[in-house]
């Protein structure tokens, strides 16, 4: 009887059986020999990478709950620049982002205001406030003195908003009553604000910011736009009104 040899002429190697192994569990001890050691490093493997995914979810769920505890304990402008800038990049960092924004513009930064307002738009605003954002922006334009696109934003957002009615709905028809009536278009504006009193009935808060923006639309007069020269001379004319300083100065009395 001849010897059964391999495709390079080797006799196979011939592996010891265990002694009292039972005959069932020979094919799995031939499966443990020929793949073992590579199953054990595929097993190793996959723990440690599971591992590492879990560790990074919880380095990253960490950072989120630190960027909350942040957004909530800053209050200062300086604050929450800080907190933006270390942790900016979470899911909480558009939060502090917003409440940035908004600090900007009650400090009367508007260009900041705008800038940090459209920054949220584009990474995303959490699920509720991406309209917060959107009117930030209209704000942010109007306060810039920036009339023909505020008015712009704050059509926009009554377009896009109007079914169903948002809640900020009255903020932005407010916006564009002010819009109008900047824009010398008193009668338009005042017609606005009758139909957002008419909607809002029975509403007295509203009522009376209405009320009140109806007496500013009355009493708004426009600024009458002077070129460069015409301040020159209206400066020129009032110092030649002016009295000489020797007329002005008070007589020095004898002997002083």
């Amino acid at each position: 009887m001849s010897d059964t040899k391999d495709n390079n002429g080797k006799a196979p190697e011939v592996r010891p059986i265990p002694e009292n192994l039972p005959e069932e569990l020979l094919p799995l001890y031939d499966w443990w020999k020929d793949n073992g050691k590579q199953a054990i490093i595929c097993t190793v493997a996959v723990v440690a990478l599971a591992a590492a995914v879990a560790g990074f979810r919880y380095y990253r769920q960490q950072k989120i709950t630190n960027a909350n505890i942040e957004l909530r304990q800053a209050n200062t402008l300086e604050e929450l620049e800080a907190a933006v800038a270390k942790n900016g990049g979470t899911k909480a960092g558009n939060g502090i982002r917003l409440r940035l924004a908004k600090a900007y513009y009650d400090a009367g930064k508007y260009q900041e205001a705008l800038d940090t307002y459209k920054e949220c738009i584009s990474k995303g605003v959490p699920d509720g406030f991406a309209e917060i954002a959107e009117l930030g922006v209209a704000f942010s334009l109007e306060g810039l003195n920036k009339t023909d696109d505020a008015m712009a934003a704050y059509r926009a957002f009554e377009k896009a908003h109007a079914e169903p009615r948002h809640y900020l709905m009255n903020q932005a028809s407010m916006g564009v009553a002010r819009m109008l009536t900047v824009q010398g278009k008193r009668d338009e504006a005042k017609k606005v604000l009758e139909n957002l009193k008419a909607a809002e009935t029975g509403n007295a808060g509203i009522e009376m910011a209405i009320t009140k923006l109806e007496g500013l639309v009355d009493r708004y007069q426009p600024r009458a736009a002077r070129s460069l020269f015409d301040a020159a001379n209206s400066a020129a004319d009032k110092k030649a009104d002016a009295p000489a300083p020797e007329q002005a100065a008070p007589a020095a009395e004898p002997g002083k």
